[in-house]
């Protein structure tokens, strides 16, 4: 009999994310803040908006602007005019979230070495090709 791959693809996402809140819950954060924390500042060298966090988390913008408004009011992140359009706002890390980033950073390139450390080489490259084609189905997809 076949796993049911939903099932355990739920399961994974569950562990990640209580290792991630295990962690970020020590500084104050929740682990999609400490994510969002670590996007920007791994895109440093541009302007990041709210839809680019949107697209890069898969999340619908309410959800993306309740979470951000969260962020402000918690002094992790600021919105600023765009140097390119002022109309943009763009999303920049404030000094609090700058000190976090080391303790974030190591925390996930631990992470990424665990994770290294118990794939092979092509174990890794089967696994990232069969999740992107499972968020590529399985995206936008409604049940009535």
């Amino acid at each position: 009999m076949k796993e049911n791959l939903g099932r355990l693809v739920k399961i994974a996402s569950i562990q990640f994310v209580r290792h991630f809140d295990n962690m970020s819950r020590k500084y104050g954060l929740t682990s999609t803040q400490m994510s969002i924390i670590d996007f920007i500042n791994i895109n440093k060298q541009k302007e990041i908006f709210q839809k680019d966090i949107e697209e890069e988390f898969y999340i619908q913008r309410s959800t993306a602007s309740v979470l951000l408004k969260r962020m402000e009011n918690k002094q992790l992140i600021k919105r600023i005019p765009s140097s390119m359009d002022a109309r943009k706002k763009q999303v920049i890390l404030t000094n609090k979230s700058l000190k976090l980033q080391s303790k974030i950073n190591d925390f996930m390139n631990q992470n990424q070495k665990l994770i290294n450390d118990n794939f092979s080489d092509n174990d890794l490259t089967e696994l990232t090709k069969g999740l992107k084609k499972l968020i590529y189905i399985m995206e936008d997809k409604k049940y009535e």
